[in-house]
């Protein structure tokens, strides 16, 4: 691609989103279900080719390029892939999930962790981190439960170990934390760990699991705020965040049943649902208040939303819905913003960057994720279209 027509796409690609966000433009409309997923689909293959292994982090609409693969979401993506084989029956989907759990078997560490960050073969791995290893756990057992292959499962269980030995006396998460401080969202990892004690019955997953789920619910506020819940020091909670530990939570209480994880998420779910039903957008990061912050670009004064965090919490509301109480709200809300990330959801550009791809913000120049596709934005909006779309059956 010539440097004056990457440049072309960079400015038509952000100064159409700022003119629909302006009302200028029509927000493009939204295809039925069907082919915003295959849509999205195809962009995650075209990840998987660019992605030397594993799954591109990120198309970089700045630099025109895909970025070396990313092990963590990687580890969450495979079981998207067998999700979607299932559904289409498409053998590529399988294959592929196959061969990045290879990868992620290659380039995991020697002390059963995931590193932090992407890989780049040039320069070898990073250092370990806590929430990544959770992540990949999810892609060896998912991929041991479809291939019956042992080394999967010794994949999954080499991970788990790093986790119980990197804790606390009371169990929880002290080491290899992101940015050093400790989060609330590794309540996903614990969800993790309670999928491995399912099962190898090893009680020491059950246990770091418990210990790490009832401290996330320690950090949260009479108005289901979260504290500790951030990803970098002195940056505020966003949607990404919050979702990530309600979804720990919610499905680690589907599997022990501890009454305190359901509230937990009920509780932050009752704010997040008025402010949706109040009509107005769900921005990206939020205060103990619930007051919409963004500690970068203050000429939008944070005001711009994280699509990865809104389907995100989308994919919570529909498994409460279909697992935990047919609430109609939590439906409706689910499905508003489904639909509003499928309006930002481009799937006819000529452009294999952009076509099926999901932008970490709306604006695309918004702090989160600033003028990036990321992979893992097109794995919860599959996973959510494809939730909705077996909802739909029932």
């Amino acid at each position: 691609m010539s440097a004056m027509t990457h440049l072309l796409q960079l400015a038509g690609e952000v100064g159409g989103d700022h003119l629909r966000r302006l009302g200028i433009l029509p927000a493009p409309l939204p295809e039925p279900d069907e082919l915003h997923l295959q849509a999205v689909m195809d962009w995650l293959r075209r990840a998987v080719q660019n992605g030397k292994g594993g799954v591109s982090s990120h198309y970089d609409l700045l630099r025109g390029r895909w970025r070396n693969p990313f092990p963590e979401t990687t580890g969450y993506i495979i079981p998207t892939f067998f999700d979607y084989y299932h559904r289409v029956k498409d053998p590529y989907f399988f294959e592929a999930a196959v061969r990045l759990t290879d990868w992620l078997g290659e380039v995991q560490l020697e002390n059963g962790a995931c590193m932090q960050g992407a890989y780049d073969e040039r320069q070898g791995p990073n250092p370990p981190i806590i929430f990544n290893t959770g992540q990949n756990i999810f892609g060896f057992l998912r991929a041991f439960n479809e291939t019956g292959k042992e080394a999967y499962l010794d994949r999954a269980i080499k991970a788990g170990d790093f986790l119980v030995h990197s804790t606390d006396e009371k169990g929880v998460f002290n080491r290899y934390l992101h940015h050093q401080i400790p989060h609330a969202y590794n309540a996903r990892t614990a969800w993790a760990l309670l999928e491995l004690h399912r099962v190898t019955g090893k009680p020491d997953y059950r246990r770091v699991a418990l210990a790490n789920l009832d401290w996330t619910v320690s950090r949260q506020q009479g108005n289901g705020w979260f504290a500790d819940c951030h990803f970098k020091p002195g940056e505020y909670p966003n949607t990404h965040g919050i979702a990530y530990t309600l979804r720990g939570l919610l499905e680690s209480y589907r599997i022990v049943g501890e009454p305190a994880y359901l509230k937990a998420v009920e509780r932050t779910s009752e704010t997040l649902l008025a402010l949706v039903e109040s009509g107005r957008p769900l921005y990206a990061f939020w205060d103990a208040d619930w007051q919409n912050r963004g500690k970068y670009f203050k000429l939008l004064k944070g005001r711009y939303i994280c699509l990865t965090g809104n389907v995100q919490l989308a994919i919570i509301w529909l498994r409460l819905f279909s697992t935990v109480r047919a609430e109609p709200r939590l439906l409706c809300a689910a499905n508003r913003l489904i639909d509003e990330v499928k309006g930002h959801h481009d799937i006819h550009s000529p452009h294999p960057g952009i076509r099926g791809g999901v932008k970490g913000s709306f604006p695309i120049t918004g702090a989160y994720s600033f003028l990036k596709y990321p992979n893992w934005a097109a794995k919860f909006l599959a996973d959510a279209l494809m939730l909705r779309l077996v909802s739909a059956k029932l």
